[in-house]
């Protein structure tokens, strides 16, 4: 019998071993196959143009990316206009959950570090669905930066998480300033993107794929709870017109910071 609220059944049963290990089994296989459908509808959905970029039909990516965070129970909230293109979006960054979420409510491109390219099948598709690849420490900064100006001259969306790396989702580290330049030499605006995740109003713990973590090891325990909300919220475009690199990231970290603290 439930409870007044009768959700207690649900509780206890998301508390019991037993659910859980059926819950993470049958969650992975629905993402598994959901990953193989990607890969075999990849070469029939992407394409590659004159620049030796790589495009994705919108429509599968954005079905493919809402049909992923079904699986994994995340549920979505949004406050403010989504930006038009072309625009320069940079959010926080906590979790490889953050590019599913932006890729189904945005018709963008990212940038990604260069390890993802070795992770299995899903570098390949990172790759063919128009990902932008750089390696720490390498010297690409002027090169991914001429890219992204690139991009945008073009009419392009492109989506970066300037932290440089992901946090627990409770704090939003520094901003670094070069690719901002991009925003600046294409002459379009800079827009801001909060995202915070939680579970029954508090922040979700689950969700940060931070330190020593393997990708398994955090999908597991994302499969493994009954879900979270994300709350997305997109800024005021910052025009980048006669700024400089350092006053755009500025502004637009402050933005997201007083987005995710704010009272509600």
């Amino acid at each position: 019998m439930s409870g007044p609220d009768g959700n207690r059944p649900a509780a206890r049963r998301s508390g019991n071993p037993l659910w859980r290990a059926a819950r993470v089994a049958w969650r992975g296989l629905l993402a598994l196959v959901h990953l193989l459908v990607g890969v075999l509808l990849t070469p029939f959905v992407t394409r590659r143009d004159a620049a030796g970029h790589w495009h994705v039909d919108r429509r599968i990516a954005r079905w493919w990316h809402g049909r992923l965070l079904r699986i994994l129970h995340v549920r979505l909230m949004t406050t403010g206009t989504p930006p038009a293109a072309p625009a320069l979006v940079v959010s926080n960054h906590i979790s490889w959950v953050d590019i599913h979420v932006l890729g189904y409510l945005l018709p963008t491109v990212f940038l990604s570090k260069a390890e993802v390219l070795g992770w299995p099948l899903i570098g390949w598709l990172a790759k063919r669905s128009g990902t932008l690849f750089i390696r720490r420490g390498s010297g690409q900064a002027t090169q991914i930066r001429q890219t992204i100006a690139d991009y945008l001259r073009r009419g392009g969306m492109v989506t970066l998480f300037p932290e440089g790396t992901t946090s627990d989702g409770l704090q939003v580290l520094r901003f670094l300033p070069p690719l901002f330049g991009a925003a600046i030499e294409a002459e379009a605006p800079v827009a801001p993107v909060a995202l915070r995740y939680t579970v029954d109003g508090r922040p979700d713990l689950t969700i940060p794929y931070t330190g020593q973590q393997t990708l398994l090891e955090n999908l597991a325990g994302l499969l493994g709870r009954r879900g979270s909300e994300v709350h997305v919220w997109f800024g005021e475009p910052i025009p980048s017109l006669g700024t400089e690199r350092k006053a755009l990231a500025e502004a637009a970290r402050a933005q997201i910071v007083t987005a995710i603290f704010r009272r509600e």
